[in-house]
């Protein structure tokens, strides 16, 4: 016999109400089904929108290749992601997320590194919604690289020119052998140009090894860079290399040498200089 207990028909209403809260959140948190594979999530998107999910996938990848190259080992993807992206949809940077996770699995357990208290009131108070009147506004390095990149090769890793001197550039950020030669001494690496372009991984840790260095030079001792824009340096020094760079804030823009294409290093400042 059915239990006609008094407190039965309130505690499957109760249920019920639980049962439609629980859906409602389900639906509000993963709007395209949690149980969706990632290959059923990329399906389901418009060619533009994995064109994007693809660009900010890789500039992902290259950031966190310079953290590694560094022996930082205290992000994964996803926070990564938020740092980079704290403005995406949460949604977007979740399956972005799982998608470097499957196609370009960390070797790391990420660990967190701890930080006083101090320090953790100074980085909420330095993040970019806090500031009320920027001096300047940056765009981070990995939005650096995305401009350098379509600027260099429309984005094209297997890029490559060959000079009237016989000097060969290639990959995406076009990379001579001498700034090869560069990172192979500074990492104690070994490779040819040719295994360097058809690397898209090395490409991506040389990179990003590239704009550190450039950034070591701009903060470095005996350069003054008041006035000028970090972005437009960097590309500067892309351009004529990091002597080229120093000579060209020293002199206060005189020094300005073009490259064989007849891009001027003023060009590029102005090019990849950032506006308020």
């Amino acid at each position: 016999m059915p239990d006609t207990g008094l407190m039965q028909p309130q505690a499957e209403q109760n249920t019920i109400q639980r049962s439609e809260i629980l859906d409602a959140f389900r639906d509000a948190l993963a709007p395209s089904g949690g149980s969706q594979t990632l290959e059923d999530k990329l399906q389901a998107l418009t060619q533009p929108q994995r064109d994007m999910l693809l660009s900010t996938a890789k500039m992902v990848r290259m950031a966190m290749a310079g953290r590694v190259a560094t022996g930082d080992y205290s992000m994964g993807y996803a926070d990564l992601l938020a740092q980079m992206y704290g403005r995406m949809d949460i949604a977007k940077r979740q399956l972005i997320a799982e998608l470097l996770d499957e196609t370009a699995p960390l070797e790391f357990v990420p660990q967190p590194k701890p930080s006083p208290q101090a320090d953790t009131a100074i980085s909420f108070y330095s993040r970019p919604g806090m500031q009320v009147a920027p001096k300047e506004p940056q765009q981070t390095k990995a939005d650096f690289l995305e401009r350098l990149t379509q600027s260099e090769s429309s984005g094209d890793s297997n890029a490559e020119i060959i000079i009237e001197d016989g000097r060969r550039y290639v990959g995406a950020l076009q990379f001579g052998d001498a700034r090869l030669q560069d990172y192979k001494k500074a990492t104690g690496s070994s490779f040819t140009q040719d295994e360097f372009k058809a690397d898209n991984a090395l490409q991506d840790k040389v990179a990003a090894w590239h704009i550190a260095d450039i950034d070591k030079t701009i903060d470095g001792r005996g350069l003054n860079t008041d006035g000028f824009n970090r972005d437009g340096l960097r590309a500067v020094a892309h351009l004529g290399g990091k002597h080229g760079m120093k000579k060209f804030v020293q002199t206060e823009g005189e020094h300005n040498p073009s490259d064989e294409l007849g891009t001027s290093l003023q060009d590029y400042y102005d090019k990849f200089t950032v506006q308020s």
